[in-house]
């Protein structure tokens, strides 16, 4: 059986909504498939951000954050995995759309500032224009030159 790594590509669609705007659509459905190695949680986990800046670090660790589903009580999760001593801290649990609104709040908590751009997580909706790129209803695929590839 392939791993975790050699299953899942971490690439998601971003859509530019205008300037310093973006948006991350995240399908329920992605997160239904068991971690072989932990099976209590989704194979899939979803990155929020991969890092901190440094003017943090006084605040709380360095870490990055993602969003997993907890299969055992079908709740979904954000956590911390902090990169100094690989621990993990869940810092909220609840549905997919509480989920994404918390993790507005911690991208904006961190990133917005430095970063200068203002990200939207949205719930899939399994149909354009509210549609994951790893929904697995979508039915026709883009292509890299906008092409359909059914």
């Amino acid at each position: 059986m392939l791993s975790a790594e050699q299953t899942y590509h971490s690439y998601r669609l971003f859509r530019m909504l205008g300037r310093g705007e973006w948006e991350m659509i995240i399908c329920e459905y992605e997160f239904d498939r068991p971690d072989p190695k932990n099976p209590q949680y989704s194979l899939v986990e979803v990155d929020i951000y991969g890092w901190i800046p440094r003017n943090f670090w006084s605040e709380v660790r360095d870490h990055r954050l993602s969003l997993r589903k907890n299969l055992k009580t079908g709740k979904f999760e954000l956590y911390r995995h902090y990169y100094v001593d690989g621990s993990e801290q869940v810092i909220f649990t609840g549905s997919l759309e509480e989920c994404l609104k918390r993790a507005e709040e911690e991208w904006k908590r961190f990133h917005y500032g430095w970063a200068g751009v203002e990200p939207e997580f949205k719930p899939c909706r399994h149909k354009p224009p509210e549609i994951s790129s790893l929904c697995p209803k979508r039915r026709t695929v883009i292509g890299v030159r906008g092409l359909k590839i059914d």
